[in-house]
């Protein structure tokens, strides 16, 4: 395990959350959620550290504790006092409880709600990986109403930036405002920092090993350590017989970045046990799936349909692991050319628009495809803020045209477009017109663009919320 100490000066969002989380009264339990290696371990020791409050830590893959296990006479203080003897510490009012790797004993999850009612004076943290696979396969629900959750993905752009000390643009970058002007210096700054975000990623430990000095290679053996974790944890949710599927589909997912999903390609097996194989991954959080909706209304779930789905990686760094994809791969091509190099542009808007509302944490994907056909005109994402929807178009460099956002124009008739590329622009919000695309209908087709680079994603709420 990485030294405490490496990682500090890592600063995470989520370090906000666990802030208003403790400063609640009472706060319930709070589920920390995310795959393996996001950080979730060390994302509590560090808050505890900073706020000098006495952790109390249990690791549910080596201790055991027999009273979450007692269904005749199961009593809240009884595992206080067990826990007590097994980490050597006297619980007080400055303690902070952690379940860490809770899939151990999953149990301690259905218990958590007695922690909520008979002692809502404690602050209590349980997190680990494969929550939902393992609760699944057992038949056991979430504590609903009596606990609190916190999703947990990869270091973003910015947290990466952070690490990195670049002062100095990000706070031009958390300054900037949608009527700013993209210009050339800029964004070439940004476009390096982008290109360097592409390779190393935000998997915490090959952020902090490049951050502190270490090489290219360095950096791609953690990738592949945790790609093979990953591939070694596959057994752990899944039968003999769906191990080849599970396995298939991550697999598939590294090749197929972005594309419409051929169940047919990655297993000769029903299509139905084909996407419960994709499901595992994705609850594994190893894999974001993204589904198309007709965008008929909200919510965006009620129009979706399920078979017809993309896939996306958790993490840029890990996928171009898996691509092999070099440094000198990423920093010799133009921008434009990388979009072909495994749909990177995607993948990093992908797995920020994951996690970007903290008011919806890890929210759905989706998309939106015309007629479902496989050459059909596609938009990349479909967000909803405030009430509307917003149809998201990717372009990786400096050029891209726009035909399937004029489609979507033509078929929704959205107030609002929002486009991510690296293209230079004095105004960045403006109404785009166009002539309809179906013939002898002469009326123009007219919406208000916001135009943005890739890397200000995580600014897209407030963006909006400008705009709107």
């Amino acid at each position: 395990m990485v030294k405490l100490s490496y990682y500090q000066g890592m600063d995470r969002k989520a370090l906000h959350s666990l802030h208003s989380w403790y400063n609640k009264t009472p706060s319930k339990p709070l589920i920390v959620r995310g795959a393996r290696q996001v950080g979730k371990s060390t994302l509590v020791r560090l808050f505890c550290q900073n706020l000098e409050i006495d952790l109390i830590e249990l690791d549910f893959e080596i201790v055991k504790l027999r009273e979450i296990e007692n269904d005749t006479s199961f009593s809240i203080e009884k595992v206080l006092e067990e826990i007590e003897l097994v980490s050597g510490r006297k619980i007080t009012k400055r303690s902070l409880l952690f379940f860490d790797e809770v899939q151990g004993q999953p149990r301690i999850i259905n218990r958590l709600r007695y922690f909520y009612e008979k002692r809502p004076d404690l602050r209590v943290i349980a997190a680990g990986s494969l929550l939902e696979v393992t609760l699944d396969a057992l038949h056991s629900p979430m504590p609903v109403g009596r606990v609190q959750y916190l999703q947990l993905g990869p270091m973003t752009f910015s947290e990466f930036l952070q690490a990195k000390q670049e002062d100095i643009f990000l706070e031009q970058l958390e300054k900037r405002g949608i009527r700013d002007a993209s210009d050339a210096t800029w964004l070439d700054y940004g476009s390096r920092l982008l290109k360097e975000y592409y390779f190393v990623g935000g998997m915490p430990e090959a952020v902090q090993c490049w951050v502190h000095g270490g090489d290219t290679q360095d950096v791609r053996d953690i990738h592949n350590s945790i790609l093979h974790t990953y591939r070694d944890d596959i057994p752990k949710y899944s039968s003999k017989k769906e191990y080849a599927r599970v396995s298939d589909v991550f697999e598939y997912t590294g090749a197929h970045i972005g594309e419409k999903v051929v169940f047919s390609d990655i297993s000769h097996a029903h299509s139905l046990r084909v996407r419960s194989s994709i499901d595992l991954l994705a609850k594994a959080g190893v894999i974001i799936k993204t589904v198309h909706t007709s965008c008929k209304g909200l919510p965006l779930a009620a129009g979706t349909e399920p078979a017809t789905m993309k896939l996306f990686f958790l993490d840029i760094g890990l996928l171009n692991a898996m691509h092999d994809t070099r440094w000198s791969d990423i920093f010799s091509l133009p921008s434009e050319y990388l979009l072909t190099k495994g749909s990177m542009a995607e993948q990093f808007i992908a797995q920020h628009l994951k996690g970007i509302d903290i008011r919806n944490p890890s929210p759905e994907l989706y998309y939106w495809l015309h007629n479902r056909r496989k050459r059909a005109a596609e938009i990349d994402f479909i967000h909803s803020h405030a009430g509307t929807i917003l149809p998201i178009e990717v372009k990786a460099g400096k050029t891209g045209k726009i035909k399937s956002l004029w489609k979507y124009i033509e078929q929704q008739g959205p107030e609002f477009v929002v486009k991510f590329d690296l293209m230079e622009r004095r105004e960045r919000v403006r109404e785009i017109t166009h002539k309809a695309l179906k013939a002898g209908d002469g009326h123009d087709l007219r919406s208000i663009l916001l135009a943005l680079p890739l890397f200000e994603i995580e600014y897209l709420p407030e963006y909006l919320d400008d705009l709107m």
